[in-house]
């Protein structure tokens, strides 16, 4: 049941010198060198000269490939990103929603008991039998104070978990548990209700809201791994075997100091509490409950939600209404004005297409290329070949910016060398460094001036040639003229 991380093996597996004293590695992680032109030009060869052999793109294979034959050493992440900006592979996005959730980790021992229901599976010899374990763990020491095994997950499950947690334990201030039919039906709010307790359902979709029996689960069965017995039996024996091992477990575990505390859970869950601490809690979860953040986009998502709803018509059943309110909220603003239309034009050729779960379906596949589009654009932004070449371009101009001293240089190159091929290269490049700088002034006057100044300080130069050099610069001041439009009278 030793379960040891690959972090602390790691630190484990380290090297010694010859008097036994561990060698320091240095660490080389985050701190990787720039992403190069040349390193993104080689990387997309190598992905095009894949392809045209007609060959498929795996990004570790290939990754790995790059490490061992071309000494590129990149993260896979990075090299996905690379080929996303020069098209070679498409771009995907894997965003959950919602992101947001709201802690509910509570100070005093059972204050806030966190129920959940998880399925194990039982081989015996080549049959299988499935069971859901119901759960019971305090959110704020992590003891693990009751749980119940049976086929499925039932009301009556929840019920007596609660029992015998409160029967060891006493009744908790709060209970939070997903939004399963189990967990909110009637009888289970009830019974609730009736011991006096508070009901803190966790929001669809958001496994972090429940995250202690969840993070209880993970740790459990990543113990015990796969439960098999190799011969026949009934499934009596298979139930009775997981539920020794879930009392094993569970006795274990509540005896371990979690969470850099140095108590137990098992010895927090016999401190004394205060009847000020449980009302004091009580407020904190009925203020959480109450708790919600004002969001004008909000808003403004679900009035187009109901405007979709009641101008089309759409016959919603009042709880498919909640759920579709609690998911809208999800998407960007933008995606749902784009869905609007897109549904419009979809009901109006098939009206059996009028219905909310078409519309969110509309809804999924704009957000999700719009995701990827953007996915795709900061990709190319950063590892794009074309646009790496314009960027470097850019830089080299910004850190050389044209002056009057280079175009003087160039004129001084155009009169005095007798090369002819030299003579119309320089004077060519007087020229458009000179129609350069007009571009930064209004007055062409101060520019003439900035050029009669530096012409006056080339005193190495005869009075014939300033004189050809002053020719050339009055030359390249003289704007273009613009484009006259001729009309023709009929």
């Amino acid at each position: 049941m030793l379960s040891v991380s690959f972090s602390t093996l790691s630190d484990w597996n380290r090297g010694f010198d010859e008097k036994m004293n561990p060698l320091i590695v240095p660490e080389n992680r985050g701190k990787a060198g720039k992403v190069t032109i040349q390193i993104v030009k080689s990387v997309v060869a190598k992905a095009k000269l894949m392809k045209d052999h007609g060959k498929t793109i795996r990004i570790k294979q290939f990754t790995r490939a790059l490490m061992e034959e071309d000494q590129i050493v990149l993260s896979s992440k990075k090299v996905t990103e690379i080929l996303i900006a020069n098209d070679l592979i498409g771009a995907r996005t894997r965003q959950k929603r919602p992101k947001f959730y709201q802690s509910l980790r509570q100070r005093i021992p059972n204050g806030l008991l966190s129920i959940d229901g998880s399925e194990f599976v039982v081989w015996i010899a080549d049959t299988f039998f499935k069971f859901n374990l119901e759960l019971a763990v305090d959110v704020g020491t992590f003891a693990h104070t009751a749980f119940s095994i049976a086929d499925t997950e039932t009301t009556q499950e929840v019920i007596n978990v609660m029992e015998s947690h409160i029967k060891n334990w006493g009744t908790p201030v709060g209970v939070v548990c997903d939004s399963g039919s189990a967990n909110l039906s009637e009888d289970a709010k009830a019974y609730i209700k009736n011991m006096g307790i508070e009901l803190v359902p966790a929001g669809p979709g958001n496994p972090k809201g429940n995250g202690t029996d969840e993070g209880a689960f993970s740790q459990m069965k990543k113990v015990l791994g796969n439960i098999r017995l190799n011969m026949s039996s009934p499934k009596a024996l298979a139930k009775s075997f997981l539920t020794a091992l879930i009392s094993v477990y569970i006795n274990m575990r509540n005896r371990l100091c979690v969470h850099g505390k140095k108590a137990p859970p098992e010895q927090q869950m016999s401190m004394a509490v205060s009847r000020d601490q449980r009302d004091l809690e009580l407020q904190r979860l009925k203020a959480h409950k109450k708790t919600k953040v004002p969001c004008e986009k909000n808003q403004l998502k679900l009035d187009r939600l109901h405007w979709v709803i009641d101008h089309l018509g759409l016959n919603v059943e009042p709880e498919a209404k909640k759920h579709a309110e609690r998911t809208i909220k999800a998407y960007d603003l933008e995606t749902i004005g784009e869905t609007e239309s897109a549904f419009i034009k979809a009901i109006s050729r098939k009206s059996n297409r009028k219905n909310l779960p078409y519309f969110f379906g509309i809804l999924k596949n704009i957000q999700q290329k719009r995701d990827d589009d953007a996915k795709k654009q900061y990709c190319r932004e950063r590892y794009n070949c074309q646009m790496m070449l314009d960027m470097q371009r850019r830089e080299n101009d910004q850190k050389d910016p044209i002056t009057i001293d280079h175009v003087m240089s160039m004129l001084e190159k155009a009169v005095t060398v007798k090369v002819r091929s030299v003579k119309e290269v320089a004077l060519r490049r007087a020229r458009e460094w000179t129609q350069e700088l007009m571009k930064g002034y209004k007055y062409l006057g101060t520019l003439k001036k900035k050029f009669s100044d530096a012409l006056g300080k080339l005193n190495h130069l005869s009075l014939d040639e300033k004189q050809k050099v002053w020719e050339l610069i009055e030359q390249f001041l003289i704007p273009k003229p613009a484009e006259k439009s001729v009309t023709h009278s009929l």
